[in-house]
C-alpha cells in the first residue's frame, strides 16, 4: 500500500490534479497548498528555480499536509534525481526521454536496490512520509514516482519499448515540444490530426502496459478535456499564467468602470 496519493489515485484510474510552479517562491507554495490539489510540480527545466529553491519548496509542500511535491528535473541525471528525492519529493519527472534505455536509467536512478541504484542518505525523505529512515528505505520504491516525459517524435517510434520499462510509474506528454518536433504550430491553437494521432498512440501504449499517462495543460478547460480523454495526471493551472490572467482580468474590470465614468 503506497503512501503516495498521486500513485494511489492513478492506480485506481482516477485523475490526479495539480498545479505547475515556475516561480521559485515558498510563499506561492504555501498559498496554493491550501487548495485541494493532489500535487504541485516544481519545475527546474524551464524556470529560474535553483537547488536551494527546490529543497525549500518541497519542504513547504510536504509540511502543508495536503498536496505532494513532484520535481520536473532540468535534465535526467543521477545527481538531479537524488537531490529531488533526498529533499523529500514524492516523485520526479525526467524530460526528453526517447528510448527504453533512457527510461530504464531514470527508473534505476530513482529506485533503491534491488530495483535500482539510488543511494540512500537523507532523513528528509522519511519526514515527508512520517517514517523513520529505516521504514522509508524499506518502502521507498513503492511510494516514489519515477516518471518520464515523451515530447519528441523520436519517442513515438519506441512507445512499446518505453512503456514496458520495469518500474516506470507514469509517462507525461509534453505537447508543446512534441508539436514542434512534428512540425506543428502549437501556438496557432488549431486542431491537428497528426498531434491527435500521436496522443492516441501514447494513451494506447499506456493502456496496453498499464502505465498511467499524464499531460501538461495550458488551461483549465484543456485539463478538463484531457481528463475526459483518459489522461490521469494533469495540471489544472500554472502559477505564472494564472497570475498574469488574474491581473489582466482585474484591469479589464476596472477599465470598464473608468469608461462608465
Amino acid at each position: 500500500m503506497t503512501n503516495n496519493k498521486i500513485l494511489a489515485k492513478m492506480r485506481n484510474n482516477q485523475p490526479a490534479r495539480g498545479v505547475w510552479l515556475g516561480i521559485p517562491s515558498v510563499h506561492s507554495v504555501r498559498l496554493l497548498a491550501r487548495l485541494p490539489l493532489d500535487f504541485m510540480i516544481i519545475d527546474m527545466e524551464h524556470s529560474p528555480t535553483s537547488l536551494e529553491n527546490m529543497v525549500n519548496m518541497v519542504a513547504a509542500v510536504t509540511s502543508s499536509g495536503g498536496p505532494q511535491a513532484v520535481v520536473r528535473l532540468s535534465q535526467a541525471s543521477s545527481e538531479n534525481i537524488k537531490s529531488a528525492l533526498d529533499a523529500g519529493a514524492a516523485g520526479i519527472i525526467a524530460p526528453m526521454i526517447n528510448t527504453r534505455e533512457e527510461a530504464a536509467r531514470v527508473v534505476s536512478w530513482a529506485k533503491l536496490p534491488p530495483i535500482g541504484s539510488r543511494s540512500f542518505g537523507s532523513s528528509y525523505a522519511g519526514l515527508t512520509w512520517g517514517q523513520t529512515p529505516a521504514e522509508n528505505a524499506r518502502i521507498s520504491n513503492d511510494q516514489v514516482m519515477a516518471a518520464i516525459q515523451v515530447e519528441n517524435k523520436a519517442a513515438l517510434d519506441n512507445l512499446d519499448d518505453i512503456f514496458s520499462t520495469p518500474g516506470l510509474d507514469m509517462v507525461l506528454v509534453g505537447p508543446l515540444d512534441l508539436s514542434l518536433s512534428l512540425g506543428i504550430d502549437f501556438f496557432a491553437g488549431q486542431p491537428s490530426a497528426i498531434l491527435d494521432e500521436a496522443m492516441e498512440a501514447i494513451l494506447a501504449a499506456g493502456r496496453k502496459h498499464n502505465v498511467p499517462v499524464g499531460i501538461y495543460c495550458p488551461s483549465a478547460e484543456i485539463a478538463r478535456q484531457r481528463i475526459q480523454q483518459g489522461f490521469l495526471f494533469v495540471n489544472v493551472a500554472m502559477d505564472t499564467t494564472t497570475l498574469i490572467e488574474g491581473v489582466k482580468q482585474a484591469l479589464q474590470v476596472s477599465e470598464t468602470s473608468i469608461r462608465e465614468e
